[in-house]
């Protein structure tokens, strides 16, 4: 399917208009032009504020001795480990400010044995009563809940 070009044009109706006659000049004048840019930050805004399940996966790339914060909207989040072996801290959102959400962190093949990604949640909350959740291994992942005050393991994958 090819991509709408930026700028692209649509026309919205209120529905109080008759379009049957979509000719005349009052109907016309209660048209409103949207660019696909305007679509998508709708729609952007509307699944933020509605809490639905953005599918679309976030990429990221991490590496040892680093420290990123999640603050995407996207519930599926796909990691990739650049540089040597080590540690990397990938800081969950509050579970206080995104109940009930689910997020699933899954790697590709670059994440081995002797890197370490921890899934961490903001001090104090936890993940399954811990400090962190541990992804070690090629094509690992986890997919953990918010219960409003802490994360919970709901699902874990390993290879």
């Amino acid at each position: 399917m090819p991509n709408i070009p930026d700028g692209t044009k649509f026309h919205g109706v209120a529905s109080f208009v008759d379009t049957t006659n979509r000719g005349s000049v009052s109907a016309n004048a209660m048209r409103d032009a949207y660019t696909i840019e305007d679509i998508g930050s709708a729609v952007d805004t509307y699944i933020i504020e509605n809490g639905i399940t953005k599918m679309i996966p976030y990429f990221h790339t991490v590496g040892p001795g680093t420290t990123s914060t999640y603050t995407e909207s996207n519930n599926i989040v796909d990691l990739t480990w650049s540089g040597g072996s080590g540690t990397h801290t990938f800081i969950m959102p509050p579970a206080s400010e995104i109940p009930y959400r689910v997020i699933r962190i899954t790697n590709n093949s670059t994440v081995t044995a002797n890197d370490k990604v921890h899934v961490t949640p903001v001090v104090p909350e936890t993940v399954d009563g811990d400090p962190y959740y541990v992804l070690n291994k090629p094509y690992n992942g986890v997919a953990i809940w918010s219960d409003g005050t802490n994360w919970t393991v709901i699902q874990a994958k390993s290879t």
